[in-house]
């Protein structure tokens, strides 16, 4: 179920049945007052994690935002305007350089706080700012 953005809605998903939930406002974020994707995910991970697979999609913009969505208890991170964007400017080696960029951030937010596999990324290796 995609566009996940409140534990109820978490939560009414999980007791569906559902397998898979997206936390997505769709690219809502344009609208004032519409909390980002990142912002809503501890409280819906809290809620729902071990029951359902808990992907994340919405302002995902380097590895480092897919590190700290997978430490904020993410399952999965998807990324979609930066690789369609790449697609029109890029053809295929402008996917292929996107996709190396993401790797290559991941990685290096990986070494420096110490985390060998992606299983070691967890919440205590960031801080989140309010």
């Amino acid at each position: 179920v995609k566009g996940i953005m409140t534990v109820h809605a978490a939560m009414a998903a999980a007791e569906a049945g559902a397998d898979g939930i997206v936390v997505s406002n769709h690219g809502g974020r344009v609208l004032d007052g519409t909390p980002g994707t990142i912002d809503v995910l501890p409280e819906i991970v809290s809620a729902v994690k071990g029951r359902i697979t808990i992907l994340i999609d919405g302002g995902i913009r380097s590895g480092t935002d897919i590190f700290r969505c997978l430490a904020l208890g993410a399952d999965g991170v998807l990324v979609g305007r930066p690789f369609a964007l790449s697609a029109v400017t890029g053809g295929s080696e402008g996917l292929v350089s996107t996709a190396e960029k993401y790797r290559r951030e991941l990685i290096q937010a990986m070494r420096m706080t110490g985390c060998h596999t992606l299983k070691d990324i967890t919440a205590d290796k960031i801080k989140v700012m309010k």
